[in-house]
């Protein structure tokens, strides 16, 4: 089984990439510069949740019901910014978002919770089945999955460290000729110092994946595995979707409009109405997330939906590369986890998650898998080699 906590943290960044992908389709893809994004998570959240506790309407519905609102709210504050760009766009949906929290606080109390929020919405682990047969081994099989995902991303984040450190160095002409060896090299020191602190770093690692309780009773009576099974099935139906929409009819059009407005509009592209069906699409998967958010913690309150929020959000955007589907997964899983597992550290922990942050951007201004960089490579193999002009003068005899 997987600690308690770390559940948590995991189901969060699952809740996460969604949240991500839709502000994702917005920025990424459509180049509008929404800062307001925390504001349809708070209506996804607050919907979902009071129609399940105060209507007692199945949590099906309730989600639904929210993805519905949340779109119609996007294509209201959509339609009066479709001739805003830039600051003037960020600023008119960061306003969105404080007046959605400002009205959070001002309604009924003993419906919306007020200041104080709304306690023990009703959770997806309620109302999954009981296979108490499958419960163990499948508990366990799930705790390998995401131990061995953790040490992947861990040896990969420190390999891509190693890269990130040594590329500044090329422009000196001894390690232009062996970067890839100093790069290997401060490879090794990394895991060599990771290695010094094995002892710490292995108690941590058992205390998140508890094996030893894979058979346990707890483990028996658990159905964390069906939790975990069905909020990456959404994920993965969420990421094809968005796939399928940016490599449809629209999401190129929508792509156009980012790379060139007037060209877009030349081909015949009605920018208003891909703008507006754009926002509202990114709007709808924010109420999807939002509502799942208040299903998966046991308390929320308008506070929590606050600037931070939108900024967070576009940190896992920016940071794992504008205009990919993997580098929105990528910045939403690093953004939840990186303070979570620095909490060791106490006070300093924003302060090392602040300079890890500005140590990324200034290596990879593009992000981590930003799009740019790999079309960049792409185009680099593609292009063809200069082909060295002959000599056409006649050889003198």
């Amino acid at each position: 089984m997987i600690n308690p906590y770390w559940e948590l943290v995991i189901l969060l960044v699952l809740v996460n990439i969604i949240f991500a992908q839709s502000l994702n389709i917005i920025i990424g893809y459509n180049g509008q510069f929404a800062l307001g994004h925390a504001g349809f998570l708070a209506i996804g959240a607050y919907t979902s949740a009071v129609l399940a506790i105060q209507f007692k309407l199945p949590i099906v519905l309730s989600i639904l019901s929210a993805c519905l609102l949340t779109a119609v709210f996007g294509y209201l504050i959509g339609y009066p910014c479709l001739r805003l760009r830039g600051d003037y766009l960020a600023i008119a949906t960061l306003g969105f978002a404080e007046i959605i929290r400002i009205v959070l606080l001002s309604l009924p109390a003993g419906i919306f919770g007020g200041p104080t929020g709304i306690r023990n919405a009703p959770n997806l682990k309620m109302f999954l089945p009981r296979l108490d047969f499958l419960n163990a081994p499948m508990n366990l099989l799930f705790t390998i999955l995401f131990a061995v995902v953790s040490l992947f991303v861990l040896v990969w984040g420190l390999y891509a460290l190693s890269g990130a450190v040594t590329k500044p160095l090329s422009g000196i002409l001894w390690f232009s000729k062996r970067r890839t060896a100093v790069r290997y090299a401060l490879f090794a020191v990394l895991l060599a110092s990771l290695g010094l602190y094995s002892t710490t770093a292995g108690k941590t690692f058992l205390s998140i994946f508890q094996f030893h309780k894979a058979f346990s009773e707890e483990s028996l009576k658990s159905v964390q595995w069906e939790l975990f099974l069905v909020y990456l099935i959404v994920v993965a139906i969420v990421l094809v979707i968005f796939r399928n929409y940016i490599n449809s009819s629209i999401g190129r059009a929508v792509i156009a409009i980012r790379e060139d407005e007037i060209a877009a509009s030349n081909l015949g592209i009605d920018i208003a109405k891909v703008k507006l069906m754009n926002f509202t699409f990114g709007s709808l998967f924010a109420g999807l997330a939002g509502a799942l958010f208040a299903h998966t913690i046991p308390l929320f309150k308008p506070l929590d939906f606050n600037f931070f929020k939108s900024v967070d959000v576009l940190l896992m955007v920016v940071l794992g590369g504008m205009g990919t589907l993997s580098g929105a997964t990528l910045g939403a899983a690093i953004i939840t986890i990186l303070p979570e597992s620095l909490r060791f550290v106490g006070q300093w922990r924003l302060v090392i998650y602040a300079l890890m942050l500005i140590f990324l951007m200034i290596f990879r201004p593009g992000g981590l898998l930003g799009a740019s960089a790999a079309a960049e490579k792409v185009l680099r193999r593609l292009a063809p080699k200069p082909v060295p002009e002959r000599d056409t003068q006649g050889v003198k005899g």
